[in-house]
């Protein structure tokens, strides 16, 4: 009590003396130095009593000590503030203590002891100063704190003498600062309106020698470093000198405090280095030496590897800008023009062809401008909806202005869905609904639900009745022709172009339905043909942007992984540091290399040719000739005497395949160029090529240098996967993991017509060939192609156990053509369990076909449905299920990464999808809408299948309005148990199931994915978005072990047996677990692959759904 009553007495005479204002400093010098003294105590009570009153917004002692320093001219009361003010401001600097600014190195964890006693509360104590010193800065700050300290510290400098009271000052005034940078977002724009940025670099200069100032000297520097003018004006001071010449010092210093200084110098020259002028400065034979000869002499210790790679990266940032020895434009280009000049005249919906191509073609030829090159936070791009004609557009934007004008906010806005279809519109996709009967029973079935008057079938009669006097224009559509009407069906099947009506009339002339398939691609294939001929056919059937050579072997035999378990691959550091090293090597000293190209995709389009001549006229051949039929010959090709040939040989052009250039850099190392997807000129992650003409036991190199991503499952434990011809002939097919001494680092490769300075990333591995004169298959992750799709529908189609309801049909055609499949899967309809009461359970997968996981997880799923086992028919009886397994066939099938012809992440497009240029959603999106607004019974489960890049395990995405970022959802009463029930079964039944990994936050830049957009506008609470590692397991039994075909597989089997517990009672449910998932108790990745920074790593991006 004592001690709060002297520093309210203090804090009170100080308040006086500012009210009063007396001519005399010396009642605010006493007063001062008081306060300071206390801050000093050794009795910790009496210093955290003093802190406190500081702290507190209430007392006003922090704006009382700024005007004090703004006002007062006494050197004394100075002093003793800028000391009250680094104590509230910064940690104490001293033995024993923690550094006042934010560590950003990651050092090594200690090892935490548990303390008992009144010792165990320090960390408790500890935490809560820092988050009141924390809220203290930021009220500094808005006080314009950080301007007072900057012109006392402009002040102090400006004095420029020896006195210890005055150098006092500017230390702390310098630690003050240094703690304020950081938090003031403006920092850098008030530093040089107030012309301290040269004062800055003048104080820097004169104490880089000074222990005591050099770390919080540099905190400063690299704030400043961040903006683009301060950068410009500290490179005209010498900044980079001055740097240097204290990073040349870096083993002058120890511990954490010598890794501390070394990160922030070279986050600095890395901020330095995104001007021209700071590379300038840098690219000097000394600056270069210096930064190369810390490369030689780091330290082999772990918490050095970081900086290795940032100096390296420093290294490859300055020098000359190198950009890849390939084309801007690559050869995978799809004219939009045609398209969006409005050749398909029979699409079934209204279309303003004009503006519909002004708009649209300016947006598509071009890059997207991302965040980062798999970004999630795109933001869903205003397309102009082509659906509507000019008055409706007119009509719905005034509508959604007035709503804004009125006053509501962007969130009140997500609930008014200007885009929603008419009902007219939507019952054209009763046809996709056939096994609840005719479009009247249809209509019946659901007057019998509802009883409701009014109801919207009511008007869709009248619609209807109304269209039957008018004359029906070009572009409309009737229900007759969808029932067969042989006219316009000759009329739509005629079109070149991508009606999703094409191919119905054929559904019509099948006799039984549960073993139809009306897949064009299907035509004459007889259900005895081998599963290669089968897919051989379907693959020369399919129509691609590069014409292909051949089918790649692992996809015609099916394309499984080994049933093995292979263990997480560790990183031997020497190794990535050796890669490290010699990739900068490489990019101070290109000449000393081979550079000599061994397969060019390029040239090979250009010139129509192709490396062999027994494939030269079918390469030649038209595409779209009968006559092309693709095949492979690599079991002859391994039985061919070997030359021994002193290079390997390179193939892509197959199915998924992406190699766009190969060169050899040394005996046994390549580096490689990855295609971009179709009509752009960026998004590299996936590959898969073939590799021909090896050594058995010797290792290869192989380094992909045109990677994007700022970081990588390789550095966490992933292989990529290898198919051997050899292997299978002999009796071990499979893809297998394989790979040594992997790692992923920043490379010299610069982006092309980029403002920014980025650079591209390389993964480089090792491969030990099994067999001399192999034929071999490396990939990013197991393929999984629009053939084999294709194939395995065949394949089901033909062998359907009894009482199974199988139908394939094409929901819509892609822009080059290639059927987009839809499965419909159920039992067969009885008087006991007709098909119409039945819940509908609606799945997509593949919309980004990079992820290929995402297909083995839906192979899984129609592998259980379609099974004779009494648990899937089980299912079958208690569902409907309408799947449709790929939703980016163009991407898939042209090795794509993230998008498909158009350039767009189709993920991004459900809120305003196009029917011309993103039909596979627009069409996905209207059988959704059609069970919701006219069969009027929406789908039990929505779940889009995905594959993540960046975390281990299968989890899910879902939606609860309490986690919203839009305060509306909030307000809205939420049924945890009707979504979290689903991903409790899943913990439950599958072991690859990780439950701590799911979330369920609905975020503003995700409103446009399916997830949310099903879950907002179409109102299913279960939305989920599944994904699937491409890496392998960090927890259950499988930890420590890569992903395989088998586990992907049964994920999606396991997906099936956790619906078949959904219509069980809750009671039946642990519903314990629903609340772990739903509470703050869920454990959260920690392991480093899972989302943390790699050692490797230099800069940080986002992605997912």
């Amino acid at each position: 009590m004592a001690n709060d009553a002297a520093s309210e007495c203090l804090f009170e005479r100080l308040r006086l003396y500012q009210q009063r204002a007396p001519d005399s400093a010396e009642v605010a010098r006493a007063i001062t130095a008081r306060i300071n003294s206390r801050l000093s105590s050794h009795d910790k009570h009496i210093r955290q009593n003093t802190l406190e009153k500081l702290w507190s917004k209430q007392s006003g002692a922090i704006q009382m000590l700024v005007t004090i320093l703004e006002n007062s001219r006494d050197t004394a009361t100075l002093t003793y503030v800028t000391s009250v003010l680094r104590e509230a401001l910064c940690l104490k600097q001293g033995k024993g203590k923690k550094c006042s600014v934010a560590n950003e190195t990651q050092g090594v964890k200690k090892k935490e002891t548990i303390k008992t006693g009144k010792e165990n509360k320090d960390p408790i104590f500890k935490k809560a100063n820092n988050i009141a010193r924390q809220q203290c800065s930021q009220h500094f700050i808005s006080m314009n704190g950080t301007q007072v300290v900057i012109r006392s510290l402009l002040a102090i400098h400006s004095k420029r003498d020896s006195n210890v009271s005055t150098e006092l000052m500017l230390q702390d005034l310098v630690w003050i600062v240094a703690a304020l940078a950081p938090k003031d977002p403006k920092f850098a724009i008030k530093v040089r309106m107030l012309g301290c940025v040269r004062t800055m670099h003048l104080i820097l200069k004169g104490h880089f020698s000074d222990n005591k100032l050099i770390f919080p000297l540099l905190v400063i520097m690299k704030q400043l470093a961040k903006n683009e003018v301060c950068c410009m004006q500290i490179v005209k001071t010498g900044l980079c000198s001055v740097l240097l010449r204290v990073f040349d010092r870096w083993d002058r210093y120890e511990g954490r405090m010598r890794l501390k200084i070394c990160a922030h110098i070279l986050q600095t020259l890395q901020h330095l280095c995104n001007i021209k002028a700071g590379r300038r400065a840098l690219c000097t034979k000394k600056h270069v030496q210096t930064l190369h000869r810390f490369c030689s002499q780091c330290p082999d210790e772990i918490e050095f590897d970081g900086l290795l790679a940032r100096v390296c990266s420093v290294i490859t940032l300055c020098l000359k800008h190198q950009a890849l020895p390939v084309p801007v434009s690559s050869p995978a280009s799809f004219n939009l023009n045609p398209i969006l000049k409005g050749t398909n005249t029979m699409w079934p919906c209204h279309e303003d062809e004009d503006d519909g191509a002004n708009s649209d073609s300016k947006t598509i030829n071009s890059d997207l401008d991302d965040d980062g090159p798999d970004s999630d936070n795109d933001g869903a791009d205003e397309y102009l909806d082509i659906e509507l004609e000019d008055n409706e557009l007119k009509s719905s934007e005034d509508v959604e202005k007035a709503h804004i004008k009125n006053g509501e906010s962007l969130q009140s806005t997500l609930w008014f869905n200007p885009n929603e279809r008419d009902t007219e519109d939507l019952k054209k996709y009763c046809i996709y609904f056939k096994e609840f009967g005719s479009y009247n029973k249809q209509i019946r079935a659901v007057k019998s639900r509802s009883n409701s008057r009014g109801s919207i079938l009511e008007d869709i009669f009248v619609t209807q009745s109304g269209s039957a006097r008018s004359n029906p224009s070009p572009s409309s559509f009737s229900l007759a022709a969808a029932a067969g009407n042989t006219e316009n069906d000759s009329s739509l099947g005629s079109s070149h172009t991508f009606s999703f009506l094409r191919g119905f009339h054929k559904i019509h002339e099948s006799p039984s339905i549960t073993t139809c398939s009306s897949l064009k691609i299907h035509k004459d294939i007889s259900r005895y043909s081998s599963f290669a001929s089968v897919y051989s056919t379907i693959s020369s059937r399919v129509k691609s942007i590069i014409p292909f050579i051949k089918v790649a072997y692992p996809d015609m035999t099916g394309g499984q992984g080994t049933n093995q378990p292979e263990p997480l691959n560790k990183m031997e550091r020497t190794a990535c540091r050796n890669k490290l090293l010699a990739c900068v090597e490489r990019a101070i000293n290109p000449e000393s290399y081979m550079n000599e190209v061994v397969y060019d995709l390029d040239a090979l389009c250009a010139s129509g040719m192709t490396t062999d001549a027994s494939l030269q006229k079918r390469w030649t051949t038209n595409m779209t000739s009968d006559n092309l039929f693709l095949i492979n010959n690599d079991e002859q090709e391994i039985t061919k005497l070997n030359n021994f040939s002193s290079r390997l040989s390179f193939e892509s052009r197959f199915e998924s395949g992406n190699l766009r250039k190969a060169i050899q850099v040394g005996p046994r190392e390549y580096e490689l160029i990855l295609m971009p997807d179709v009509n752009s000129t960026k998004r590299h992650q996936w590959f898969y090529f073939e590799v021909r003409n090896m050594q058995q036991g010797r290792p290869y190199t192989f380094n992909i240098v045109n990677c994007e991503k700022s970081d990588s499952q390789f550095n966490f434990g992933m292989k990529p996967v290898m198919y051997s011809v050899k292997e299978a002939v002999l009796g071990r097919p499979g893809w297998v993991r394989a790979g040594s001494d992997i790692c992923y680092y920043r490379n010299s490769y610069h982006y092309t017509n980029q403002k920014n300075n980025k650079c591209y990333l390389t993964v480089t591995f090792n491969i030990e060939f099994p067999h001399t004169n192999d034929v071999c298959y490396l990939a990013y992750h197991f393929p999984f192609t629009y053939s084999m799709m294709m194939t395995r529908i065949w394949q089901w189609s033909t062998q359907l156990p009894p009482g199974s309801y199988l139908r394939t049909e094409p929901l819509c055609y892609s822009l080059n053509n290639n059927e987009v499949p839809l499965l419909t899967i159920s039992a067969e309809d009885t008087p006991s369990n007709p098909l119409v009461d039945r819940e509908i359970i609606f799945l997509t997968a593949r919309v980004h076909p990079g992820e290929s996981n995402a297909s083995w997880v839906m192979d899984g799923t129609l592998g259980f449905l379609l099974a004779a086992s009494p648990s899937a028919a089980a299912l079958r009886a208690k569902y409907i299920f309408k799947i449709v397994p790929m939703l980016n066939v163009e991407g898939v099938i042209n090795g794509c990464h993230r998008c498909g012809l158009t350039n767009e992440d189709l993920n991004r497009r459900w809120c305003k999808p196009s029917p011309v240029l993103h039909p596979s959603i627009y069409h996905t999106k209207g059988l959704i809408e059609y069970l919701i607004r006219v069969w009027k019974k929406p789908p039990l489960v929505y779940c889009d299948y995905h594959g993540h890049s960046r975390k281990k395990n299968v989890f899910f995405y879902g939606c609860a309005g309490a986690e919203s970022w839009c305060s509306n959802d909030r307000l809205v009463q939420d049924e945890p148990v009707k979504y979290l029930m689903l991903p409790a079964l899943m913990h439950r039944i599958s072991p690859a199931f990780a439950l701590g990994s799911c979330s369920f936050r609905v975020e503003r830049e995700r409103e446009s994915t399916a997830r949310v957009t099903v879950w907002r506008h179409l109102g299913v609470t279960r939305s989920y978005t599944m994904e699937t590692s491409f890496c392998g397991f960090d927890r259950g039994p499988f930890k420590g072990f890569h992903l395989n075909t088998q586990h992907l597989q049964g994920v999606g089997s396991d997906f099936c047996e956790a619906l078949n517990g959904l219509g069980d009672n809750a009671s039946n449910v642990d519903i314990q677990l629903t609340k772990d998932l739903n509470g703050s108790e869920r454990t959260v990745d920690s392991e480093p692959g899972s989302g943390s920074d790699s050692v490797l790593k230099t800069d940080s991006d986002e992605d997912f759904d």
